[in-house]
C-alpha cells in the first residue's frame, strides 16, 4: 500500500509536472541557442558531435518525432526529466535516513533551486547528465551498501548514459574512489565493481570512435574550456569572484546560508559513510572548477550537476536541526525569486523594473528569434526561388535560424577567424559556388568584405530589433547577397 508521503510526493510532483508544461506551452519564450543547436544535431545523428557526447541529439530525435519540431517537442524532455529527479530524491532520501516525511521534503526543497527549475524546462546537456548523476550516485550508494551484482550493473550503465550525456560524469570515478577508500577497501577485490566499470566504458567507445575518426577534435575542446593550453601564471580575481557569485545565485542566494550551513556541518560529521557521501562531490567538483577559475572563466552551470547529494544533505540538517520554521520567510522569498525568474516581465507591471532592467535579464537570450525566422522566411519570399541558402557568422544565430525559418532546411555558420564548431564538420557554403545562389547572411555586426566579395551583388540590406520587455535587447542585421561564387575561410587552431 502506497505511504502518506509518497502519496503527497506524487500529487504535488505531478503537478508541478503539468504546471510547467502549461509554461512551455504558453510563456512567450523561445529556445535558446544551445538548446537549437542539440535540435540540429538531432537532424544529423551520429556516434558524437564536436562538443557534447549524442545523448541529447537522440533524445531529441525520438521527442521531436514525436511531438514534432516545436519547443514543446525539445523541453519535454527536461519537463519529464525534472519530474524523476524529484522522485530519484525522495526514493534516495529514504533509502539513506529511512525517513519519509524527510524524504517528502528534501524532494520538495530542491523546487525552491533556480538551477533545479532551469534544469527542468530548458532542454541542455546539463538536465540528462544530472538525471544519470542523481541515479548513479543513489544505485553506488545500494551497491556500496548491499554488495548485490544488479546494482553493481545498473551504476554502470548509468555512469555510462552519464557520461553519454556530458563528459563531466566522469568525475564520479574519483569520487567514488575516494570514498571506497576512506569507508570500504575491501569493494577494491570486488569483481562487480570492476564489471560495473568495463560496463561504463562501453558506453563511451561511441565518442572514442567519433574522436578517432574526427582527429579528437572534442578532447581538444575539453582542453581548451579547462584552460590546459593556457601557460599564463596570472591569477584572474575577477573570474574567482565571478565563479563564487554565480554558484551562489544559481543556487539561490536566499538558501545561501543553509547550505554553508551543511557545507559546515557535513565536514564535522563527515565520518558517518552517509553525510560524507553526499558532502564530497559538491566539494570536489567545486574546488576543481575553482581552480580553473583561477585562469580562465568558468561558467554557472559547469559544476551544478554534483550539487544533487548536497541539495539532499541541505534538507536532511534544515528537517533534523528543525530549521523549518526559521527557514520559512527564506524559502518564500527563493521560491519567489523563481517566480520572477520565469516570468521577468512581472517586475514592470510592478515598476520594480530598476531591479532587473531588460538589458540585464538573463532571460532576453531566449526572446526574439521566431520574430526573426518570419522576418528571414519573407525576405525569403521575395527572392522568389528556392536557390538560397541561410548563414550567419555566430552558430548560436544559425542554429536559431535553422529552427524558426520554415520549412526547415540546413543552415550553415562561416569561419571569419572563429574557433572550431559543430558546423565545421558538415558541409558548408562552398558546395553552392558558382551556381547562382543567394546567400542570406544575419549577423550582429556589419557585412565583412571577405563576405560581400564572395557575391557579385549585395541586393539588400535591413535589420531585426529583438525587443523585450519595451526595450531593443538585441538588434541583427540581414543582408540579401546575390551569385555566390567562393568564399576563402582561415584554418581552424581554436577549438
Amino acid at each position: 500500500m502506497m505511504s502518506k508521503y509518497l502519496k503527497l510526493a506524487l500529487v504535488f510532483h505531478i503537478s508541478i509536472f503539468f504546471v510547467r508544461i502549461l509554461y512551455v506551452l504558453f510563456r512567450d519564450i523561445d529556445l535558446s541557442p544551445e538548446e537549437a543547436q542539440y535540435w540540429l544535431w538531432s537532424k544529423h545523428l551520429d556516434l558524437s558531435y564536436y562538443s557534447k557526447p549524442p545523448l541529447i541529439a537522440y533524445m531529441n530525435f525520438i521527442s521531436t518525432s514525436i511531438f514534432g519540431d516545436t519547443e514543446l517537442g525539445i523541453r519535454i524532455n527536461a519537463v519529464i526529466i525534472g519530474f524523476f529527479l524529484a522522485l530519484i530524491t525522495f526514493y534516495f532520501t529514504k533509502y539513506l535516513f529511512k525517513d519519509e516525511k524527510l524524504a517528502f521534503f528534501s524532494s520538495i526543497f530542491i523546487y525552491l533551486i533556480p538551477a533545479y527549475d532551469i534544469a527542468s524546462i530548458l532542454f541542455l546537456t546539463d538536465t540528462p547528465l544530472v538525471l544519470f548523476w542523481g541515479l548513479t550516485t543513489f544505485y553506488f550508494f545500494k551497491a556500496y551498501k548491499e554488495d548485490k551484482p544488479i546494482y553493481w550493473i545498473l551504476t554502470g550503465i548509468f555512469a555510462g548514459l552519464g557520461f553519454l550525456a556530458k563528459y563531466s560524469m566522469v568525475f564520479f570515478f574519483p569520487i567514488a574512489l575516494i570514498f571506497l577508500f576512506i569507508f570500504n577497501r575491501n569493494t577494491f577485490k570486488n569483481k562487480w565493481f570492476y564489471i560495473s566499470i568495463f560496463i561504463a566504458f562501453l558506453f563511451t567507445l561511441p565518442v572514442i570512435i567519433w574522436n578517432i575518426q574526427n582527429n579528437f577534435v572534442s578532447f581538444k575542446h575539453v582542453e581548451t574550456l579547462a584552460g590546459v593550453n593556457k601557460t599564463t601564471s596570472t591569477l584572474h580575481l575577477n573570474y574567482i569572484g565571478d565563479y563564487i557569485l554565480g554558484q551562489i545565485g544559481f543556487n539561490s542566494v536566499f538558501l545561501f546560508p543553509f547550505f554553508v550551513y551543511a557545507l559546515i556541518k557535513g565536514f564535522k560529521e563527515r565520518k558517518k559513510a552517509e553525510i560524507f557521501y553526499l558532502w564530497i562531490p559538491a566539494i570536489f567538483v567545486f574546488i576543481v572548477f575553482l581552480l580553473i577559475s583561477l585562469k580562465k572563466r568558468v561558467y554557472v552551470n559547469w559544476p551544478v550537476f554534483a550539487y544533487f547529494s548536497f541539495y539532499i544533505l541541505t534538507a536532511f540538517y534544515i528537517y533534523k536541526k528543525k530549521l523549518l520554521k526559521i527557514g520559512t520567510l527564506l524559502f518564500a522569498l527563493s521560491g519567489l525569486s523563481i517566480i520572477i525568474l520565469f516570468y521577468t516581465p512581472i517586475l514592470d507591471k510592478l515598476h520594480l523594473t530598476k531591479l532587473l532592467p531588460p538589458e540585464k535579464d538573463p532571460t532576453k537570450r531566449i526572446v526574439g528569434w521566431e520574430g526573426l525566422g518570419k522576418k528571414v522566411e519573407n525576405e525569403i519570399k521575395s527572392l522568389n526561388t528556392d536557390k538560397y541558402f541561410i548563414f550567419s557568422d555566430s552558430y548560436q544565430v544559425a542554429s536559431e535560424l535553422a529552427f524558426y525559418v520554415k520549412p526547415f532546411k540546413q543552415t550553415y555558420c562561416i569561419n571569419l577567424g572563429r574557433r572550431m564548431n559543430q558546423f565545421d564538420l558538415w558541409k558548408g557554403i562552398n558546395q553552392f559556388k558558382n551556381k547562382n545562389y543567394y546567400g542570406i547572411y544575419v549577423t550582429y555586426g556589419g557585412l565583412p568584405k571577405r563576405v560581400e566579395d564572395a557575391f557579385k551583388s549585395v541586393v539588400k540590406k535591413t535589420y531585426y530589433s529583438i525587443v523585450y520587455r519595451g526595450k531593443e535587447v538585441y538588434r541583427l542585421h540581414i543582408y540579401i547577397l546575390k551569385d555566390f561564387k567562393y568564399l576563402k575561410q582561415p584554418s581552424i587552431y581554436s577549438f
